[in-house]
């Protein structure tokens, strides 16, 4: 616990640019971490192999990989189950010992990374310090946040490999040295993290990828760049590839896509696709899509059953629920302004927020707390776009070109 601590703040004092307040603002992370780490002993206070579902289920899997890697079977070879992310935790249960409170400790360590990187593409989206201090804070100390991060949940990793591509994605867009070796190999990094959050959720392929895509497309209409379309062609064989050789491969029987078995079958491929467009077609789009961005409801916090009953947390999530409708109103602003000013990085990460929110709007269970797990990963880049003091700014300088040309 210390040593990650002691971890993150170098990592900070390296990462984070100078600044008279940045001493002030990693106390506040190491604090984020110990409440993280109360919160780890507070979940499992009944024990390790009782608490918690998802989590539950990864903790069994990894102690399977480990037990593979100690038997000697190469990493590639190792047989899993649900996702990636139990092979992560189990080669560090092989290494260090089969303890799921470290493996909890280092996810608090990762989602603090994730604020960190959420930093980093504040600042390089030319905000100012403080208010990129403020969104990352507000991101690592949000209660769900905290839950779904602390917990040996995929959700810590999946998290930060999806900033890690934008963040360096930036850096792609804003590389002006003569010299290709970092932006090609930023480029190449991209391609493969996206390969990896597949294998985390399986749909990140296409929201991420096409995100990208997006905005390499204005990117290039705006800078001519040619090394834009060498990047776009790489995301797209990236996504060629991953979706033949990962993608097909893992929608047999893949647990997070919902599936009709009430005729039976369902046991390749074609009956899967079937099963889920099924499914989807069945659905109220709007009403889907509006429940996936707002729920759980206020009126209905206390129904989540891992918070029923508890008064504080109950309070928490209302509380966070309310600032969360506050954000979509202000993010309203940003997309306008980002429209108007064809800002091609914030059009691609608009066109990941919509693409991942209409995928899980469709396949997710109807259910508030579902919604509000899987929402989680459109939350970071919802923060970066809320704000509606660049729209006042823009419409100001549309205001005074127009009277200076009638003048």
């Amino acid at each position: 616990m210390v040593v990650l601590a002691g971890l993150a703040v170098w990592i900070g004092t390296v990462f984070l640019p100078a600044h008279k307040y940045r001493t002030a603002f990693l106390l506040t992370v190491v604090f984020c971490m110990a409440l993280r780490y109360v919160l780890v002993f507070y979940m499992y206070k009944g024990g390790t192999e009782a608490a918690g579902t998802d989590g539950l289920i990864y903790h069994e899997v990894a102690k399977n990989v480990a037990d593979q890697l100690r038997s000697g079977v190469p990493i590639w070879k190792v047989e899993y189950k649900y996702t990636w992310y139990t092979v992560l935790m189990g080669m560090q249960y092989a290494a260090f010992g089969v303890n799921r409170y470290a493996a909890s400790f280092v996810n608090a360590f990762i989602s603090v990374m994730s604020g960190f990187v959420l930093f980093g593409l504040a600042h390089g989206l030319k905000f100012t310090w403080k208010k990129s201090a403020i969104i990352s804070l507000a991101y690592i100390f949000m209660p769900s946040m905290m839950v779904w991060t602390t917990d040996t949940r995929k959700e810590s990793v999946t998290f930060f490999i999806i900033l890690l591509v934008w963040y360096l994605f930036l850096k792609v867009l804003q590389e002006r040295n003569r010299s290709m070796v970092k932006p090609i190999l930023y480029m190449v990094l991209v391609c493969v993290l996206i390969w990896v959050s597949t294998l985390l959720r399986i749909y990140m392929l296409y929201t991420l990828g096409g995100g990208i895509l997006v905005a390499l497309f204005f990117s290039y209409l705006k800078t001519k760049r040619r090394v834009l379309l060498v990047f776009g062609a790489m995301v797209l064989i990236t996504c060629l590839v991953a979706t033949f050789t990962t993608i097909l491969v893992q929608m047999d029987g893949y647990h997070a896509l919902p599936l009709d078995r009430s005729k039976g079958g369902d046991e390749n491929i074609s009956d899967e696709l079937g099963s889920i467009l099924s499914i989807i077609m069945s659905k109220d789009v709007p009403e889907a899509i509006n429940g996936f961005l707002t729920q759980p409801h206020l009126e209905k916090v206390s129904r989540i059953s891992d918070i029923s009953g508890n008064k504080v947390a109950i309070t928490a999530v209302k509380i966070e629920q309310l600032l969360w409708y506050i954000c979509l109103v202000i993010s309203i602003f940003g997309i306008i302004n980002a429209i108007l000013e064809r800002n091609p990085y914030i059009l691609g990460l608009l066109a990941f927020i919509l693409t991942y929110s209409l995928i899980n709007a469709l396949i997710c269970e109807d259910v508030g707390e579902t919604y509000y797990r899987y929402r989680a990963a459109i939350v970071a880049p919802t923060l970066l776009i809320a704000d509606y003091r660049p729209l006042l700014h823009s419409l100001r300088s549309i205001i005074k070109g127009r009277a200076g040309a009638i003048g």
